[in-house]
């Protein structure tokens, strides 16, 4: 996916009119959190749909020139999303969804084969549900845990709690990431419902991470971050520090803590990845 981000010189006034500094950058969950763990030296696999457009041609390129392995099938038009950075560098985004999608038989076993982990973003699930399941399935099979992002809370209340609950259910993962609006709606702050896997990580910006288990529940600070510009790929950028402590052996709240370091990376830049 390709980012223009537009800098608001100040807060948006509906019906009015502002100076923005624009930038276009690379995007997209799934790239994101492969571009962080390559920036943390773990090797790392984009699989999935991707435009066959010139503007996928050189997100792909971007991702390659940061040591990524692609197993794309191209296909239909990029998506394009156009964040608004606001002052204190919150962020809103409007996307357009491209042309294209990953059906059942785009997924092959070698998407899934030797990897420490398989990671599926909560977006894609609402795209290709079933191919997704289908991915699932395969790592299962072939005993790589799963973890999965969950998709904005706004998607979720749109598509219907129950009917995403089914979708996160068919992919049985390891471990689920949420913000607290996501973990709000789907009753994941205190507890972990029946259908959830057993380990849940709720991130709510400068505020603890929860770390939610059917054992209890645990809170882990977030260090200051010295320059908040743009916090577009925070969420990305944590899952990818998580992952690569939690696989590499470390315990759970030491692999939230290197998560938090990795969204300060990125939180202190302009676009979702971090600097290669």
């Amino acid at each position: 996916m390709a980012d223009q981000v537009l800098e608001l010189s100040g807060p948006l006034v509906i019906g009015g009119q502002q100076r923005v500094a624009r930038t276009t950058s690379a995007g997209g969950a799934a790239a994101n959190v492969t571009a962080g763990l390559a920036r943390l030296g773990v090797p790392a696999q984009l699989a999935g749909w991707a435009g066959a457009d010139p503007v996928a041609d050189g997100l792909l390129a971007g991702l390659s020139a940061r040591g990524i392995s692609l197993a794309v099938v191209r296909r239909g038009r990029a998506p394009l999303t156009t964040v608004l950075v606001h002052p204190d560098g919150e962020r809103t985004m409007l996307t357009d969804r491209g042309e294209g999608g990953l059906a059942v038989s785009d997924v092959p076993p070698a998407w899934v084969a030797g990897a420490a982990v398989v990671h599926l973003d909560g977006y894609d699930l609402l795209r290709s549900p079933a191919a997704l399941a289908a991915a699932a399935g395969l790592a299962r099979e072939a005993g790589v845990p799963v973890s999965v992002d969950v998709a904005a809370a706004a998607r979720i209340a749109l598509l219907g709690v129950e009917r995403y609950v089914e979708l996160l259910t068919a992919l049985a993962a390891d471990v689920l990431f949420c913000n607290l609006d996501e973990a709000r709606v789907l009753g994941l702050l205190d507890s972990v419902p029946s259908w959830a896997p057993g380990l849940v990580l709720v991130h709510a910006g400068p505020s603890p991470t929860r770390v939610v288990t059917r054992a209890g529940s645990w809170s882990v600070p977030v260090p200051p971050v010295a320059s908040v510009r743009d916090t577009t790929g925070c969420g990305d950028a944590f899952a990818a520090g998580v992952l690569a402590g939690w696989r590499g052996g470390l315990p759970v709240l030491a692999a939230v803590e290197s998560g938090h370091a990795a969204a300060a990376v990125v939180a202190g830049v302009l676009g979702a990845q971090p600097p290669s």
